[in-house]
């Protein structure tokens, strides 16, 4: 066996001490900023005189609670009913326009759902939808349980339909081949061979589209309260007993603390699923499987699979940007760009754009960097603790933290030095609760790479003298440059015009895109809403166009 150089060895343990520091102070980060404000909403839901029995059965939180299941079930079929057989097609077959397609139904993951809800308002208002429009009025009505349901459902497709497709290209192709060289058609092998061995991976897709569903906040809020009859989720009643100040507080924690209980039973069931769905292949024979023959179901497949992509992912996008140059909302004669002009250059808006814009850069930095900290200590509790505040709806995140930082926090050290935290009624707020809500993207994206790295470069900058920290830098860290700018995008990109978070904890006086999107949207001027709605679009397909192109020159 060879021996390592002397000085190797002494620093095989160099690195120990600064990574139990690191672990230890971002664990203490973790449990001040996410334990303490969850321990504190428990302690205020336990308030005397409040009876949790008394709220949760009441009449008005009964049909909130019955809104929440009826939409977020029907958001859940919706999207698996769509999603597994267009994974079927895209990833088994040798269905025309896979690239695209896929592309298109993995878009909404890049959108707020309230951007797809304002597009489906454009089209299906029932007075001055542009559907009804050319129909007749009230041919559609996008509002009510239905209107919610489809929205979030389509909003939801990819998380049911990534997971499927990953798990469709992990399958072993030896079982496939072997139904068909018994005789079974593609059909009958798509069903009897990859359905049921990609069906662990699709249902616990759908149940977390279940809990995506169930804590959203803005499609609720947009096609519920104004509905006849109105549709009350939960997320929307919280909203309401907010609004009403410190009276309605109490009300708040534990109508969200229902919305917990809901998230953790989809949550265990979803773990649950999700080990289930692990498909392993068997000799790599997953990868080189040929495309199935569809033979002359080849073009209607295409064609309805097309239609889909339109109707539910492009056409609301379309109806979007043609409010934008609707001088007035709901009439498809003399367009101008009146709208673009005035948001444009309205300092409110500029002002909104770049306090977002600044906040979801910090916070995407943030949470590649402590992401990145998290995977690097190969501590499987540190990571659990960093995905919990994904896992726990928005309005529930929000309330906690008001709770545990409307008041500001004073330190005093050694009797000398007093630290003061200020964060209530600050954007400083919104950066926390947008890093720690979004924390896992980082960890999740780190730990892939780190499980996909050559261990052998840093080895050898090991056996060459380099620290610890040097071999990292100039050995592991460049192979890890792919997922972590992934997730810096995808955390960015959901920061950029977050709601619920946003809504519940913007300063007074304060706008981010977000809540300016849903203030313009819900009370004031829909044609400016759709011009912001717009921008943010672009903004998305600029940075996958330019992600695609990086990604083509590395493989080439």
């Amino acid at each position: 066996m060879t021996a390592l150089p002397l000085h190797a060895k002494r620093g095989v343990g160099r690195g120990e001490g600064p990574a139990r520091l690191f672990t230890l102070l971002l664990a203490t980060a973790l449990a001040f900023f996410f334990g303490v404000p969850l321990c504190l909403l428990l302690w205020q839901a336990n308030a005397p005189g409040l009876v949790w029995s008394e709220v949760w059965l009441a009449p008005e939180s009964l049909q909130a609670l019955a809104g929440t299941l009826i939409t977020s079930i029907g958001a859940a079929a919706f999207a698996f009913t769509i999603a597994v057989p267009l994974a079927l097609l895209i990833a088994r077959t040798e269905l025309p326009l896979r690239g695209p397609l896929k592309a298109i139904f993995t878009l909404p993951a890049a959108l707020p759902p309230f951007i797809l809800g304002m597009g489906w308002v454009s089209l299906a208002n029932p007075r001055a939808g542009l559907l009804n429009l050319l129909l007749g009025a009230g041919t559609f009505d996008i509002y009510g349980k239905l209107g919610i349901s489809f929205v979030l459902g389509t909003a939801g497709l990819p998380l049911v339909f990534l997971p499927t497709l990953a798990a469709l290209s992990r399958l072993d192709s030896s079982l496939e081949e072997a139904a068909r060289l018994s005789g079974a058609s593609p059909l009958r092998t798509l069903l009897s061979i990859s359905l049921p061995l990609a069906l662990p991976a699709a249902l616990s897709g759908t149940a977390l589209c279940f809990l995506f569903a169930a804590s959203a906040f803005g499609v609720p809020y947009l096609l519920g309260v104004t509905a006849s009859p109105p549709t009350p989720t939960l997320t929307t009643r919280i909203y309401g007993e907010i609004l009403m100040g410190q009276g309605g507080l109490p009300r708040a924690v534990v109508l969200s603390l229902e919305l917990l209980v809901l998230a953790a039973f989809v949550l265990i069931g979803s773990r649950a699923l999700a080990k289930r769905g692990e498909v392993r292949l068997s000799s790599g024979k997953g990868s080189s499987l040929r495309p199935m023959s569809l033979g002359r179901w080849r073009v209607p497949l295409a064609s309805m699979s097309v239609v889909l992509a339109v109707v539910l992912v492009v056409l609301p996008l379309l109806a979007v940007a043609l409010t934008s140059v609707q001088p007035v909302w709901g009439q498809l004669s003399g367009l101008s760009a009146k709208h673009w002009s005035g948001v444009l250059g309205n300092p409110r808006t500029i002002d909104a754009t770049l306090r977002s814009l600044g906040l979801a850069a910090a916070a995407a930095g943030l949470v590649t960097a402590l992401g990145l900290g998290i995977a690097t200590t190969r501590r499987r509790s540190l990571e659990l603790l960093s995905g919990a505040p994904y896992a726990i709806p928005g309005t529930v995140l929000a309330l906690a933290l008001l709770i545990a930082f409307s008041r500001d926090l004073r330190f005093v050290l050694f009797d000398r030095f007093a630290l003061v935290l200020a964060l209530g009624n600050s954007v400083w707020m919104l950066l926390v609760a947008y890093t720690i809500k979004h924390l896992a993207f980082g960890a999740r994206n780190a730990a892939d790479g780190l499980a996909q790295v050559d261990g052998t470069l840093a080895e050898a900058a090991r056996l060459s003298g380099a620290s610890p920290l040097r071999a990292f830098f100039d050995a592991t860290l460049p192979q890890l440059r792919a997922p972590l700018v992934a997730a810096f995008l995808v955390t960015f990109l959901t920061c950029v015009t977050e709601l619920t978070l946003s809504v519940l904890l913007i300063p007074t006086g304060r706008d981010v895109l977000g809540t300016l999107l849903f203030e313009l949207q819900s009370y004031a001027d829909p044609g400016s809403a759709a011009v912001i709605a717009c921008a943010f679009v672009m903004l998305v397909l600029v940075l996958q166009f330019a992600q695609a192109v990086v990604a083509r020159k590395r493989a080439h």
